[in-house]
């Protein structure tokens, strides 16, 4: 089978690239390199076909999808803070990019699009949050998800096109370094309190957050394009067990072998998401998927490999 994987160089899609690879499949790699790197494809880079490009350059996406079998939409701009810089072009990434993706693929006779959301989109609605829940986004990244979202549902209603959405819970694991200051709240803790410095928590550090290991949300990913029967369908992809900012620097102390107490400032984040945590049964009972990797295993997996380039 060949797969398309675009923003495959990033974070989320080079975990999933590799395991494509590793599963013998062709893959084709769009990204362009804004918050992915080549390295993260080290493994499998001598098995794809790479194209450095953006899923806005609507020639190119219609050019490399022809033949692909199935899509994984990993491309994005991922996180709030870019819209602050940009509002016009991470809208134009989150839903344009989208729009060019689903078009080529119907266009071509791609069997199916896998497409990722954000639970940044239930906003602070109680937990547990349910697919079916009434959705809240609180800025403007979880608004462009949810529209790029709610697009990919019509469309695939309209035009016959099979699209399956994920909404994904506070990704973290490998290859996150790329990202920088819009990486998961743990690498950015693990990274601050390796290298000795005290990491910074808005608030009391009491919030919390449903931490999804990366290899889980890969797993989501190839089992939303396989699996029947489920075209239009919406999951959560979460652990179903929430933690706090403290646990995570507890779990973190325990793991480096430090001591060290973070730093606690007053919130400056506007409609500030206080806890997240995943509704699982729907992804459990139609997609088959509940997450293997607890956080202190993943928590274990990150700083060994961090330990490792030392």
């Amino acid at each position: 089978m060949k797969m398309l994987v675009t923003g495959g160089a990033g974070f989320i899609g080079s975990n999933l690239t590799e395991i494509l690879v590793e599963n013998g499949h062709e893959v084709v790699v769009l990204d362009n390199l804004f918050l992915g790197k080549k390295e993260n494809l080290s493994s499998a880079v001598d098995s794809i076909e790479f194209v450095e490009g953006d899923v806005c350059d609507r020639q190119l996406v219609f050019e490399i999808m022809k033949d692909v079998d199935y899509v994984f939409h990993q491309a994005a701009a991922s996180s709030s803070p870019m819209f602050a810089k940009d509002l016009r072009g991470a809208v134009a990434v989150n839903v344009d990019g989208l729009i060019n993706v689903l078009e080529a693929a119907k266009m071509y006779g791609v069997k199916r699009v896998v497409h990722a959301c954000t639970s940044s989109i239930y906003g602070n609605n109680p937990v547990p949050h349910s697919e079916d829940m009434h959705v809240e986004p609180p800025n403007a990244y979880a608004a462009s998800k949810f529209a790029a979202e709610h697009i990919g549902r019509i469309y695939s209603a309209e035009n016959g096109l099979e699209t399956v959405g994920l909404r994904y819970f506070s990704v973290y694991g490998p290859h996150e370094k790329a990202k920088g200051k819009f990486a998961n709240t743990v690498s950015q803790f693990m990274w601050d309190m390796k290298d000795g410095r005290t990491p910074v928590i808005f608030g009391d550090g009491s919030q919390t957050r449903d931490f999804t290991f990366v290899r889980d949300v890969a797993a989501a990913n190839i089992l939303a394009a396989k699996r029947p029967g489920i075209s239009g369908q919406i999951f959560n992809v979460g652990t179903g067990v929430s933690k706090s900012f403290n646990d995570i620097i507890d779990m973190l102390n325990a793991g480096l072998g430090t001591s060290i107490t973070p730093k606690y400032v007053n919130n400056p984040i506007k409609n500030y998401v206080k806890d997240t945590l995943a509704d699982t049964r729907k992804a459990e009972k139609m997609l088959g998927f509940r997450a293997r990797i607890s956080l202190e295993e993943g928590i274990k997996e990150i700083v060994s490999l961090e330990e490792s380039r030392m």
